[in-house]
């Protein structure tokens, strides 16, 4: 089945009722192509990530693994993961249609091309699509972080929805990643893009910074909230791959950190499996909520979400190092202003997960990220750095 087209069809029904061009997604005050500058600024080719190896021929699954490809050695039972191949829980996820509009706007913004001011305003449609990925945007909340207290909650809000309050985005950035950063950086980045102000290779690249950053978050999130809302598994499925298999057209986050290191890819899968194995193997029906389930089913979802982890933390690692090698690159040479944009973005998104494992190298790494001229040296520094803190998946 090609869940993806499935579900673009549905969200593109609903959104022609609500986007009857591309000016309706503008917020009032937004320049539209007559307003702002005198129009599209002349920019170099936009740079591919580096094409340099990654060795990560040292590699190797922990005791505590799932491994979909030889269950038999893992400490799971049985499951319906067993094999490798993804099994929904139930009907396609909206959130392919996210991805969808994801790689989209990368034809659009940086795969083809310097983008023009209409590239940004077609952009800028799909991302406002009604329930589309800027909607999910808006109110993506980073798990990595403390939650918000009870205390102070909104009562007019759902407990997963307090991030939508205006004081407790304000108060609590990290937790509320989505309102409090990606939202003004995406959205900043667009007006910026449609209004031909300063150079649109930049632009593009902090718009696709902020995917991924959002990619990253929502796989993560998605899985932990499976524990109470099993179909929830499925959206952290099509967050990473947009509705593909491991082996299959892989878009969004997926794409790019397979094209650059195709076995951090495959444990970023294998580590979603591994939360479909642990909801297959403890029923939403028996244990309807991470409180409920017994002590060994909440080991086993916290092995399976931490290896899932641990290769995100590892796919984002790798793209910013293949962003960071590429600023050496001739083929860069035109747009290093734009490729070192996504690399100062990236690079704060990973701080966290670097500082945890070594904080000199975090506070070292932060400081070449600071540079407006990196050097060579600055350069393979910071790739040995990201190499040796985040080794693996």
């Amino acid at each position: 089945m090609n869940c993806r087209h499935i579900i673009r069809t549905h969200l593109l029904v609903i959104a022609g009722l609500s986007l009857a061009g591309p000016l309706a997604c503008r917020a009032p005050g937004e320049p539209t192509d007559s307003e702002g500058g005198d129009g599209d600024v002349a920019a170099g080719e936009p740079c591919d990530p580096a094409s340099d190896p990654v060795d990560e021929a040292a590699c190797v699954a922990l005791a505590t693994d799932y491994l979909p490809m030889d269950s038999d050695e893992d400490p799971y039972g049985a499951c319906i993961s067993d094999g490798g191949v993804y099994e929904l829980v139930s009907d396609p996820p909206s959130s392919i249609a996210r991805i969808e509009a994801y790689d989209e706007i990368a034809d659009l913004l940086w795969r083809n091309g310097a983008p023009g001011r209409d590239d940004f305003t077609d952009a800028r449609a799909t991302y406002e699509l009604d329930q589309g990925l800027g909607s999910r945007v808006d109110r993506r909340e980073d798990l990595h972080y403390p939650a918000i207290p009870e205390s102070e909650w909104d009562p007019g809000l759902d407990p997963d929805k307090q991030c939508s309050d205006t004081d407790n985005a304000i108060n609590h950035p990290d937790r509320c990643a989505g309102p409090a950063k990606l939202r003004p950086l995406i959205n900043d980045a667009f007006i910026a893009g449609m209004s031909g102000e300063g150079d649109p290779n930049v632009h593009a690249a902090r718009i696709e910074a902020g995917f991924v950053w959002f990619s990253y978050i929502s796989v993560y999130k998605e899985a932990y909230t499976c524990t109470h809302t099993a179909k929830d598994c499925d959206s952290s499925w099509a967050y990473y791959t947009g509705g593909a298999q491991a082996d299959g057209d892989v878009i969004g986050f997926a794409e790019l950190v397979h094209d650059y290191s195709p076995s951090t890819h495959q444990r970023i899968f294998d580590g979603i499996l591994a939360v479909r194995c642990f909801r297959d193997l403890y029923s939403v029906d028996d244990y309807p909520t991470y409180d409920d389930l017994p002590a060994e089913g909440q080991e086993l979802f916290d092995m399976a979400w931490e290896q899932l982890d641990d290769a995100l933390a590892r796919g984002v690692a790798v793209a910013l190092r293949q962003h960071l090698l590429a600023q050496d690159d001739e083929q860069c040479s035109e747009a290093t202003d734009a490729n070192w944009a996504f690399v100062q973005i990236i690079g704060e998104v990973l701080d966290r997960e670097i500082r945890e494992r070594d904080a000199a190298a975090a506070d070292e790494l932060l400081g070449i990220y600071a540079l407006s001229q990196p050097t060579t040296q600055d350069i393979d520094r910071a790739a040995e750095l990201i190499d040796q803190t985040i080794p693996c998946g």
